[in-house]
């Protein structure tokens, strides 16, 4: 089992650039536990919107899998590992993949 607590600096790097790149609202990170890691975005809160962005690992057969999950429940994943079809080789790569990624798809949502 892995622990979100180990990649807390990894995910706040991520959301860094997320608000860096957001020019109208702010990201932060709201907690990172062992199980998972919550992001607020602050657009969320204007209109009203209580969600969080959730950041979790699994493994999926022997390799680890990172899902986020969208307030509107719409989820994100980056599969790790060395083989051709794996989105990212490290769990640190594919934190920021599905951070970004989360970001990216709540510009276009929201």
């Amino acid at each position: 089992m892995f622990d979100l607590r180990e990649y807390k600096e990894t995910i706040k790097a991520a959301v860094v650039r997320e608000r860096e790149a957001d020019k109208y609202w702010s990201w932060s990170v709201k907690s990172v536990g062992k199980a998972k890691a919550k992001i607020g975005w602050s657009y969320l809160k204007c209109i009203g919107e209580k969600g969080l962005f959730e950041v979790e690992i699994e493994e999926v057969g022997f390799d680890p899998c990172v899902i986020g999950t969208i307030p509107d429940g719409s989820k994100k994943y980056a599969f790790v590992g060395e083989n051709r079809w794996d989105d990212a080789k490290t769990v640190e790569e594919a934190i920021g993949l599905v951070i970004h990624a989360m970001a990216s798809s709540a510009r276009n949502t929201y």
